[in-house]
């Protein structure tokens, strides 16, 4: 069917395409709205619930009436050609409101979590190569900020949760790099990754055990205390116990891993 073809991107620009062709969804406002439906995909909506999702406290006059005018036109460009509104399969008119009917598959998030769960599941059953391809596969999909136009409160909760998701996966996805030995450009990505993210200790710790794996035992102890600086300049806390125990096994030269850091991993 026409509407098989159709795909939802969230995560970056709010974007719609059929068949790979990019569909034209007109104003930020009207992007909005897509994407409030997108990721309720399935459930019914009320026009209030609508409205609440995207507007806080200031909502302009007639907002409910802008809300149903925004539906029509994402109708004329969701349906396939030639459809009537009243036979609508895609943007269901369904009480007491409306519901956007996709496959799971059709919006870009449930792609990206269910690439990082399969890959957590291969991690843990030893399958790295597969865990890594799928990480990355996930990664992939991402475009930029996640709902970038929406100022909503429900697309800056979802923003809130899929960055979070997003920077574990990149997190993971080096840990499993370091494991299958792909160490040469590491460094110099962790370095950047920690210029962007000085406060996320697990960065600290993937590059204290990647200097440690590569014999740079004295840059791994100065990256310790450019860590325990940063913490306690910014955060006005200490090290963790993870961080402070790569610190003592390096400074009696002893061996070190990333494993301990990824085993704690809840699955999504």
């Amino acid at each position: 069917m026409p509407e098989d073809d159709l795909s939802i991107l969230l995560l970056g620009p709010i974007r719609a395409a059929r068949g790979g062709t990019a569909l034209y969804l007109a104003t930020p406002r009207q992007r909005e709205v897509l994407a409030v439906l997108a990721l309720r995909s399935g459930m019914v909506l009320s026009v209030p619930q609508i409205v609440d999702a995207i507007w806080s406290e200031r909502r302009p006059d007639s907002v409910e009436n802008m809300v149903h005018t925004y539906i029509g036109r994402l109708r004329r460009v969701l349906e396939p050609p030639g459809r009537p509104p009243a036979l609508a399969r895609v943007l269901r008119s369904t009480r007491p409101g409306y519901t956007l009917d996709l496959p799971a598959e059709a919006v870009d998030i449930t792609l990206f979590e269910r690439d990082v769960k399969v890959a957590r599941a291969a991690r843990t059953q030893g399958d790295l190569s597969r865990a890594l391809c799928y990480f990355q596969q996930g990664l992939a999909r991402w475009s930029g900020l996640a709902l970038q136009e929406a100022a909503g409160p429900l697309a800056e909760a979802e923003r809130i949760r899929l960055t979070e998701l997003r920077q574990d996966a990149v997190e993971e996805s080096t840990g499993v790099r370091l494991l299958l030995g792909d160490v040469e450009n590491l460094v110099s990505e962790l370095r950047c990754m920690l210029a962007e993210q000085p406060m996320r200790e697990r960065l600290w710790e993937l590059l204290l055990v990647v200097l440690g794996q590569t014999s740079r035992r004295a840059e791994a102890l100065t990256a310790f205390e450019d860590a325990r600086v940063t913490l306690a300049d910014r955060l006005g806390v200490e090290p963790g116990h993870r961080l402070q125990d790569l610190h003592r096994r390096l400074l009696r030269s002893e061996p070190v891993s990333v494993r301990p850091w990824w085993e704690r991993r809840v699955p999504v």
